[in-house]
């Protein structure tokens, strides 16, 4: 019995901290003026917009993936506890950043792929400009490949036309084979583990799934 607690209570652990779920950033965003932005509704047109601008002129424009740690510089990274986001280069130089965002509550959204999130910005400075306290590192392919910039913008733009939701745990979906095995059959009953959590998850995206879902590597 003392063996099947603690199984439930590491399962209340990762459903309250994997990604960008921590209530601790929820209640932020409901009060910090900046993280208030990523409830506004115009936030995804403004997104579809300049990934429109991007397809129509290519040329001189990048695309990469970062991965860093979350909601502090001193909560180091593990398998659920991490944040991913985009950002869009114009010769050499960064354009814009682009995350797929819880909102605060009252949002008449529920998950925004939004511009220049204030902290993706910051940590990307930090990253490039002083000694990268956010642990911050660019995602590259299986043998080191850069993101294509037209085949992962047109995924983006079919993902905001798909009109995912924000899901705590949708970036469970894209664990490797063998951490969802030991997900499954890590708790009694197996149900409770990886099968549930992706099927309620299906159709919503979090900062993690949005970019393992979207990208596209060069050949």
């Amino acid at each position: 019995m003392k063996g099947y607690i603690t199984k439930i209570f590491i399962l209340c652990m990762v459903l309250f901290t994997v990604g960008c779920s921590s209530t601790k950033f929820n209640r932020r965003m409901d009060t910090d003026p900046h993280d208030i932005l990523r409830g506004e509704k115009s936030n995804t047109m403004k997104a579809r917009e300049y990934l429109e601008e991007v397809l129509k002129n290519p040329e001189g424009r990048e695309i990469k993936a970062y991965k860093r740690n979350i909601f502090s510089a001193d909560n180091e990274q593990n398998l659920f506890f991490y944040h991913t986001y985009y950002i869009f280069f114009k010769d050499g130089e960064l354009e814009h950043t682009l995350v797929f965002t819880s909102t605060p509550r009252g949002s008449e959204r529920d998950g925004n792929w939004m511009l220049d999130a204030n902290a993706d910005i910051q940590t990307y400075n930090l990253f490039i400009y002083d000694d990268n306290p956010w642990d911050m590192k660019e995602l590259l392919g299986p043998e080191n490949q850069s993101i294509n910039l037209i085949k992962t913008t047109q995924n983006i733009i079919k993902r905001l036309d798909e009109n995912y939701t924000f899901g705590n745990l949708a970036g469970m979906r894209d664990l490797a084979w063998y951490h969802q095995i030991w997900i499954t059959i890590g708790f009694i009953p197996p149900i409770v583990g990886y099968p549930i959590v992706t099927a309620l998850n299906w159709k919503s995206d979090n900062c993690i799934s949005s970019v393992a879902e979207t990208i596209e590597w060069n050949n």
